[in-house]
Protein backbone atom coordinates (compact mmCIF):
# COMPACT_ATOMS: atom_id res chain seq x y z
CA UNK A 1 0.00 0.00 0.00
CA UNK A 2 1.41 3.38 -1.00
CA UNK A 3 1.28 6.23 1.39
CA UNK A 4 0.94 9.77 0.07
CA UNK A 5 3.71 12.04 1.25
CA UNK A 6 2.70 15.20 3.00
CA UNK A 7 4.03 18.01 0.86
CA UNK A 8 3.44 21.63 1.60
CA UNK A 9 2.77 23.54 -1.55
CA UNK A 10 3.77 27.16 -1.70
CA UNK A 11 1.65 29.00 -4.21
CA UNK A 12 3.54 32.26 -3.98
CA UNK A 13 2.26 35.63 -5.12
CA UNK A 14 0.92 35.74 -8.61
CA UNK A 15 1.39 38.79 -10.74
CA UNK A 16 4.68 39.91 -9.26
CA UNK A 17 5.52 41.44 -5.94
CA UNK A 18 4.53 45.01 -6.68
CA UNK A 19 1.39 46.37 -5.07
CA UNK A 20 -1.02 48.09 -7.39
CA UNK A 21 -4.40 49.74 -6.84
CA UNK A 22 -6.01 47.07 -9.03
CA UNK A 23 -4.64 44.27 -6.84
CA UNK A 24 -5.70 46.06 -3.66
CA UNK A 25 -9.22 46.54 -5.04
CA UNK A 26 -9.44 42.90 -6.14
CA UNK A 27 -8.25 41.68 -2.73
CA UNK A 28 -10.75 43.86 -0.88
CA UNK A 29 -13.60 42.80 -3.14
CA UNK A 30 -12.69 39.11 -2.73
CA UNK A 31 -12.66 39.43 1.06
CA UNK A 32 -15.99 41.26 1.09
CA UNK A 33 -17.60 38.74 -1.22
CA UNK A 34 -16.28 35.86 0.89
CA UNK A 35 -17.86 37.21 4.06
CA UNK A 36 -20.92 38.67 2.33
CA UNK A 37 -21.60 36.18 -0.47
CA UNK A 38 -23.84 36.91 -3.42
CA UNK A 39 -27.44 35.87 -3.15
CA UNK A 40 -28.92 33.12 -5.30
CA UNK A 41 -29.37 35.49 -8.25
CA UNK A 42 -25.74 36.68 -8.24
CA UNK A 43 -26.44 40.13 -6.80
CA UNK A 44 -23.67 41.72 -4.72
CA UNK A 45 -25.11 42.67 -1.29
CA UNK A 46 -25.10 46.24 0.03
CA UNK A 47 -22.47 45.43 2.68
CA UNK A 48 -19.95 44.38 0.00
CA UNK A 49 -20.29 47.47 -2.20
CA UNK A 50 -17.36 49.89 -2.41
CA UNK A 51 -17.97 53.63 -2.33
CA UNK A 52 -17.18 55.28 -5.66
CA UNK A 53 -16.98 52.02 -7.62
CA UNK A 54 -18.72 51.37 -10.93
CA UNK A 55 -20.89 48.27 -11.15
CA UNK A 56 -22.52 46.39 -14.00
CA UNK A 57 -25.89 44.87 -13.34
CA UNK A 58 -29.58 45.07 -14.03
CA UNK A 59 -31.26 48.41 -13.51
CA UNK A 60 -34.36 50.31 -14.46
CA UNK A 61 -32.54 53.11 -16.29
CA UNK A 62 -29.20 51.57 -17.26
CA UNK A 63 -26.90 48.56 -16.88
CA UNK A 64 -23.93 50.49 -15.41
CA UNK A 65 -24.04 52.55 -12.22
CA UNK A 66 -21.81 54.31 -9.70
CA UNK A 67 -22.34 53.40 -6.02
CA UNK A 68 -22.69 56.45 -3.75
CA UNK A 69 -22.35 55.01 -0.23
CA UNK A 70 -23.16 58.17 1.81
CA UNK A 71 -26.44 58.57 -0.09
CA UNK A 72 -27.06 54.81 -0.32
CA UNK A 73 -27.91 55.09 -4.02
CA UNK A 74 -26.64 54.08 -7.42
CA UNK A 75 -26.08 56.90 -9.92
CA UNK A 76 -26.93 55.90 -13.47
CA UNK A 77 -27.22 57.74 -16.74
CA UNK A 78 -30.73 57.36 -18.04
CA UNK A 79 -31.62 57.77 -21.70
CA UNK A 80 -35.16 58.66 -22.59
CA UNK A 81 -35.75 56.93 -25.90
CA UNK A 82 -39.18 58.29 -26.67
CA UNK A 83 -39.36 61.82 -28.13
CA UNK A 84 -40.93 64.80 -26.41
CA UNK A 85 -44.44 64.93 -27.92
CA UNK A 86 -44.71 68.70 -27.61
CA UNK A 87 -41.57 69.32 -29.71
CA UNK A 88 -41.40 66.14 -31.81
CA UNK A 89 -41.09 67.32 -35.40
CA UNK A 90 -38.27 69.81 -34.80
CA UNK A 91 -36.42 68.02 -31.97
CA UNK A 92 -35.81 64.29 -32.41
CA UNK A 93 -32.82 63.76 -30.12
CA UNK A 94 -32.81 61.58 -27.05
CA UNK A 95 -32.91 63.15 -23.62
CA UNK A 96 -30.32 62.00 -21.07
CA UNK A 97 -30.05 62.67 -17.38
CA UNK A 98 -28.52 61.51 -14.12
CA UNK A 99 -30.86 59.07 -12.41
CA UNK A 100 -30.76 57.56 -8.93
CA UNK A 101 -31.69 53.98 -8.08
CA UNK A 102 -31.69 52.08 -4.79
CA UNK A 103 -30.14 48.65 -4.30
CA UNK A 104 -32.48 45.77 -5.12
CA UNK A 105 -32.39 44.60 -1.46
CA UNK A 106 -33.78 47.94 -0.23
CA UNK A 107 -37.50 48.73 -0.35
CA UNK A 108 -38.27 50.20 -3.75
CA UNK A 109 -34.85 49.23 -5.09
CA UNK A 110 -34.36 48.71 -8.81
CA UNK A 111 -30.62 48.15 -9.40
CA UNK A 112 -29.03 44.71 -8.91
CA UNK A 113 -25.20 44.91 -9.18
CA UNK A 114 -23.59 41.77 -10.60
CA UNK A 115 -19.90 42.64 -11.17
CA UNK A 116 -17.52 45.46 -10.28
CA UNK A 117 -16.09 47.31 -13.26
CA UNK A 118 -13.75 49.96 -11.83
CA UNK A 119 -13.06 52.01 -8.79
Amino acid sequence: MMQAAKVSIQTGRRGGRSRTPAKALAAKQNILLRWHPRDKHGTIPVEALLDGAWYQGDGRTGPIALWDAPAGLFRTIGIQTWPDPSRYPEVRRRVTGLKMEKHIQMPGGTFAPRTILAR
